[in-house]
């Protein structure tokens, strides 16, 4: 993998981190991914990849103390929501987490 690619795999890692901190992307916020992508440096898989490591860190967090909240629920579903990931990518463990109530 070139260094460029792997710097833009970790600019859109520390973006996703910096702009789902609120919960909720703001159009500027939405530029700034649109951007990253509009490099054309990352492959599908880079990407899928950059959100499956993102979506596995908000998982564990959620279940580090062994119960599901509903912010933390909430918070899961601003993740698919605001990111825009189809359910299809998304591992059976985090999808438990959302659907349940």
């Amino acid at each position: 993998m070139s260094d460029a690619r792997t710097q833009a795999k970790e600019q859109l890692s520390a973006l996703i981190q910096r702009v789902m901190e609120d919960g909720k992307i703001e159009p500027g916020e939405r530029e700034e991914l649109q951007a990253v992508y509009r490099q054309a440096l990352l492959t599908v898989n880079d990407v899928r990849e950059v959100l499956g490591r993102y979506v596995k860190s908000v998982q564990d967090e959620v279940l580090a103390d062994g119960k599901v909240t509903d912010e933390e629920r909430k918070r899961c579903r601003a993740v698919v929501s605001e990111l825009k990931i189809p359910p299809t990518l998304l591992p059976e463990s985090f999808m438990a987490i959302i659907i349940s109530s």
